[in-house]
């Protein structure tokens, strides 16, 4: 078997022309799931009644199931008991993510909720500050500087992750880059292809994410 530099690069182009799908899928659903694990981890860390002790076993219980297990479960679910609509297995591929995305993140930022000293929340209160101000003007600013490195490995790890709705026959970067494989059976350089592009888009993601927390802890705008 022969590696072929200009089969290498037909793969990369085919690959190229679906980095909008991986692309649409990570900033849906890694926007969703932040803003869902932030209010999860709010109201694990403020021990709202019952609440925080069901979210506590769904993150415990859905942490431990592979999301590619998930993803196929959600699938036969929506084609035994959903009538089919268009971008069907598109919106399957998001649901999963998303709540994949959200148990992750949410304990990241509970991690960083911990981490704030006690007397800080004590500290607004006593200044007459509801939940909603404490943790808007002296709480969450101090969560994010903790926060973001582990967030930014998870958000990287998420954009990679979007690889497996391949399960699902969407066309992302991974599926876009073994279409020429079809004419030759030879998928070496497709699948090379494809780490080329992800490395890429990694990195960049990478960069933009150190930027930005280089930026916020200067108490910079960007």
């Amino acid at each position: 078997m022969s590696f072929s530099l200009e089969y290498l690069s037909k793969c990369l182009l085919s690959g190229i022309k679906y980095i909008y799908v991986t692309l649409e899928l990570s900033v849906v659903t890694i926007s969703i799931g932040l803003v869902l694990g932030l209010l999860i981890a709010i109201l694990r860390v403020f021990k709202v009644p019952v609440v925080h002790k069901i979210l506590g076993v769904f993150v415990s219980v859905y942490a431990g199931i592979p999301v590619m297990v998930s993803m196929l479960i959600y699938n036969l679910i929506y084609l035994l008991f959903c009538k089919p609509v268009p971008n069907g297995a598109f919106i399957v591929a998001c649901f999963t993510l998303t709540l994949g995305h959200t148990v992750t993140y949410s304990e990241s930022i509970r991690g960083a909720f911990l981490s704030v000293p006690k007397g800080q929340y004590e500290a607004s209160y006593a200044c007459g500050l509801s939940i909603p101000k404490a943790l808007q003007r002296i709480i969450i600013p101090q969560v994010i500087p903790i926060a973001l490195p582990s967030l930014t490995n998870n958000i990287i790890g998420s954009v990679k992750n979007t690889s497996i709705v391949l399960v699902l026959g969407i066309v992302d970067i991974l599926n876009g880059s073994i279409i020429p494989c079809a004419e030759t059976y030879s998928f070496v350089e497709g699948y090379v292809a494809a780490a080329i592009i992800y490395w890429i888009l990694s990195a960049t993601v990478e960069f933009l994410l150190h930027r930005f927390n280089h930026l916020f802890m200067k108490g910079e705008r960007i």
